[in-house]
């Protein structure tokens, strides 16, 4: 089984291929969603989870999910803790990684990685979130194995932390390369004002 080789063989030059690849990403906001242009690689390697000077995480267990999956192993690994669900169609799987929580262990400095058939395929963010500020995931949709959707906060200055007053929609679309699966976003995301009357 897959998950068991892998603990098997976390020991030892694993974890330190994973300590190698570190990708630095610090909490920012949701301009991103802007642009158009794509942070995957097809063939990169898991970002590392960042090295905190402070962490809620001791606080939160009660929201920890266990590594059940092979791809939940795989984020462990990379010292991410996994939170929320997972979600599976056919061979392509979301797993979400926080690294740190709020005072009410909501997710902080988190991320959210596509796999394709264990094989790492991207983030849905080209930087780390904080709930509850400009730019951080509240749903992801995935419809099909090439295909999924995701829907972030965006905040205004003026905007107070419990409500957002618009948000982004962003589909993504899965392409095999040589290299490996790449997720690829389709840039730049819808925005609604949620102030509006549909």
């Amino acid at each position: 089984m897959k998950i068991t080789k892998l603990l098997a063989a976390l020991p030892g030059g694993f974890l330190l291929l994973y300590a190698s690849t570190t990708i630095a990403q610090s909490p920012q906001d949701g301009s991103w969603l802007d642009t158009d242009a794509n942070w995957n690689t097809p063939g990169a390697a898991i970002p590392v989870a960042p090295d905190l000077e402070y962490s809620n995480l001791s606080e939160c267990e009660q929201v920890f999910r266990s590594p059940r999956l092979y791809e939940d192993a795989l984020v462990a690994a990379a010292g991410w803790t996994l939170s929320g669900p997972a979600y599976i169609f056919g061979d392509t799987t979301v797993v979400t990684g926080m690294a740190n929580a709020d005072g009410m262990c909501r997710p902080f400095s988190y991320q959210i990685f596509v796999f394709v058939d264990g094989d790492f395929a991207g983030t849905l963010s080209p930087v780390l979130m904080d709930s509850r500020t400009d730019g951080s995931l509240f749903n992801v949709y995935l419809y099909r194995e090439d295909s999924l959707n995701a829907a972030f906060n965006r905040y205004s200055p003026d905007d107070p932390l419990c409500c957002a007053s618009a948000e982004s929609s962003l589909f993504y679309s899965i392409e095999a390369t040589a290299e490996g699966p790449v997720l690829v976003p389709q840039l730049p995301a819808d925005t609604i004002d949620r102030s509006l009357p549909e």
